[in-house]
């Protein structure tokens, strides 16, 4: 198995700006070749907010095939961060060492010794030894937002806080920049692709601030639709909240493929061939409780169950999304990407539904899907950002309901837009707005 068959949707994906000519070999090479060195220092790495940054950078960046050096102390695992094994006594080094080659065929995590880096990634304020000639951006961020910024653009502040969102938005961008650098490496289109994929000197992105809510946080019953890379994204993202409990089902047929090790935040090289269904829900233990059902959910027969009072859904079959809608009684939260643009939204009864909002069916749906790991990890995040908020009592407001994002420029005016979602009157779930507005 080799990591051209891997990376095979990432390759796709840049085929989208790349010049006529470059063969899958070398862009696959392109990848592999590129090094990047991440820099923490033990303050930075005290908190289970600075060890996820630094553990979801490291993941992306090897879901994309690059070679990672870390520079970094020999700080203990605060919390459980699968897939990476909970080996008793971990430190954060060495559970990110033993992911070297294990998420995509030669992407490796290694100490820094006679390593020389293309870009560098730093956490908060640690310090930046020696005389660095490539450039490098520091990570930082609080609750729930996070941002990059080259050295001296952003302020910075030191990783001391528990609450992990931030730092997985931080981790996203810092992704996005290693992406685009390779990307301008590659003889390119256009001029349009060319600004596209320069760096980005300072970004960030909120998710909007509400209390951090104090003791377990219990989601109930929440069925998933869906063990792709979007619903993996955002297991991921829930399992590192502190004291955060769930059960319910979680539906797919598929299988894991090699393909998938370029996005699916779960899954390990030795996963191919497994069932997605059951491997997500092994992977979610021991505070998710998700029964596998290795079928997908179409919703259409009218012989399915009636599904949990939340179900998030990542499948990227339009007709399965309206049928989940029917199913539902309750909070649906969807999201999706396309190329490089992610779309998330979420539907309470008495909303416009995802139906209204994903009113056309998509026959490409089937076929080679282009993506890379940052951008199905947007989707999966901001997903599960509404999941926490609905179960919480802080909802996104109605001019909410649905965000666009654009993961490469989120140093751009218009990087998230925050829109309604209208009735529509042709809605083929036929919900309640839908009905009202014809």
């Amino acid at each position: 198995m080799k990591a051209l068959e891997q990376l095979d949707r990432t390759i796709l994906l840049c085929r989208d700006h790349t010049a006529e000519g470059l063969s899958d070999e070398q862009i696959c090479r392109g990848f592999l070749s590129t090094r990047v060195l991440c820099i923490s220092d033990s303050p930075n790495l005290s908190s289970h907010g600075g060890q996820t940054a630094l553990i979801t950078l490291v993941s992306l960046l090897s879901r994309m095939g690059m070679q990672v050096a870390l520079s970094v102390p020999d700080v203990p695992l605060i919390r459980p961060q699968p897939p990476l094994p909970p080996l008793p006594g971990s430190s954060v080094r060495n559970a990110l060492t033993a992911i070297s080659d294990a998420l995509v065929t030669g992407a490796t995590v290694s100490g820094c010794s006679e390593f020389d880096p293309d870009l560098i990634f730093v956490l908060g304020d640690s310090a930046v030894g020696g005389q660095r000639q490539v450039p490098y951006w520091r990570l930082s961020g609080d609750d729930w937002g996070g941002a990059v910024g080259l050295e001296g653009e952003l302020p910075v502040r030191r990783w001391t806080i528990e609450w992990p969102i931030g730092a997985m938005v931080s981790a996203a961008l810092a992704a996005g920049e290693a992406f685009k650098f390779t990307m301008r490496r590659f003889p390119l289109r256009s001029q349009l692709d060319q600004r596209l994929f320069e760096p980005s000197r300072g970004c960030g992105w909120h998710f909007g601030s509400v209390p951090i809510p104090q003791g377990v946080l219990d989601f109930g019953e929440v069925d998933v639709v869906s063990a792709g890379a979007i619903c993996q994204a955002a297991l991921y993202a829930l399992l590192r909240l502190p004291n955060a409990w769930m059960k319910g089902r979680i539906f797919d047929g598929d299988r894991t493929d090699p393909s998938n090790l370029n996005r699916n935040m779960l899954t390990l090289l030795r996963d191919v061939g497994a069932g997605k269904s059951h491997l997500v829900a092994l992977r979610s233990l021991p505070n998710f409780h998700l029964t596998a059902i290795p079928e997908p959910f179409a919703g259409a027969s009218g012989t399915e169950p009636i599904l949990a009072p939340r179900v998030l859904v990542g499948v990227d079959h339009i007709p399965s999304r309206w049928g989940v809608q029917r199913c539902a009684p309750g909070w649906v939260g969807v999201s999706g990407t396309t190329h490089l643009g992610v779309l998330s939204s979420s539907h309470r009864p008495g909303e416009p539904c995802s139906g209204c909002l994903h009113f056309k069916d998509d026959p490409a749906d089937g076929g080679r899907v282009p993506t890379v790991s940052f951008v199905s990890f947007w989707a999966g995040l901001a997903m599960a950002v509404r999941l926490i908020r609905e179960a919480i009592g802080f909802p996104y407001p109605a001019g909410q309901q649905q965000l666009w994002m654009v993961p490469l420029r989120m140093d751009g005016n218009h990087a998230g837009v925050w829109m309604r979602v209208a009735p529509r009157q042709r809605c083929p779930v036929g919900c309640g707005p839908s009905v009202a507005a014809a």
